[in-house]
């Protein structure tokens, strides 16, 4: 007989964070400014086969191409920055969204909503991830700025999760997550200011001390509201975890998921206050 505990999940998603954050600060700031796209991508299209295969797991042309067209996106928006290729991919991509539909409609019931997802889904995935190269890619701190969109989510998921624990009596929404908790919610703003004060006094320096209390509370909430948003999604098709790829954590949407609106929340700072 085994008689080994099995680890707890919040010792899993230690470990798995222990493994990746290595790599994660050392594409950030000192391999070739290839491999953070490259590798950022390829988990974006991995997410992109999990969010399909929750809408649409009967139907494999349907994830193949949301797949597809998330990696499209991603390539539109984060590589090429070119106004005309992406009004050339959105309007195709659009079109080929719907039309694909067509080719297997049934059941009826539910073809509106597959296709809703199949041209809105590439542009959640694929833009979103897209949004953390553009961060990259600033010609000072850039691998600051995505490490900034990391801690907000990630010390506001921890703080979020002890606080939650500890003192959580009210629930933020119990339709869509009944564990969440506003004094959670509360914790995990306050969570991600540290990540802004981090910011200010050790990896961003030019981040005024302000902006970096501002800026991480708007990306730590616009990153609670993309979890309770990937929340929806998951209750709406009946599935617990979006993957099973990261011990603890579930899959790569049930990890991305807050980061990718904190990332989007601070690249709108950047293009349009930081100048």
């Amino acid at each position: 007989m085994n008689d080994k505990k099995p680890k707890s999940n919040l010792a899993l998603r230690l470990m798995t964070a222990g493994v990746w954050a290595p790599f994660i600060l050392y594409m950030l700031y000192w391999a070739p400014g290839w491999v953070f796209p490259l590798v950022a991508g390829t988990v974006g299209v991995l997410g992109a086969w999990e969010l399909f295969g929750m809408i649409a797991p009967e139907h494999r042309h349907q994830r193949l191409w949301g797949t597809l067209a998330a990696g499209a996106v991603y390539v539109l928006v984060g590589v090429l920055e070119d106004p005309r290729w992406f009004a050339l991919g959105a309007i195709a991509l659009t079109c080929g969204g719907m039309l694909i539909s067509l080719a297997r409609p049934q059941p009826l019931e539910s073809a509106a909503m597959r296709m809703g997802w199949t041209v809105a889904g590439p542009f959640y995935v694929g833009a979103l991830f897209a949004a953390l190269i553009l961060l990259f890619k600033q010609p000072q701190y850039g691998g600051s700025w995505v490490l900034l969109a990391l801690l907000c989510g990630f010390i506001s998921d921890t703080a979020g999760y002890f606080v939650g624990r500890a003192w959580g009596k009210h629930k933020l929404n119990a339709i869509i997550s009944p564990k969440k908790t506003i004094e959670g919610s509360m914790g995990g703003l306050a969570g991600g200011v540290v990540s802004g004060l981090l910011a200010h006094f050790w990896f961003l320096p030019t981040l005024p001390l302000l902006d970096a209390v501002l800026l991480s509370l708007f990306a730590t909430g616009a990153g609670q509201a993309g979890d309770l948003c990937e929340s929806l999604i998951k209750r709406s098709v009946g599935v617990k975890d979006s993957g099973t790829i990261l011990p603890g954590h579930g899959g790569v949407m049930d990890r991305s998921d807050a980061m990718l609106f904190s990332g989007a929340a601070i690249w709108i700072y950047v293009a349009l206050l930081a100048g």
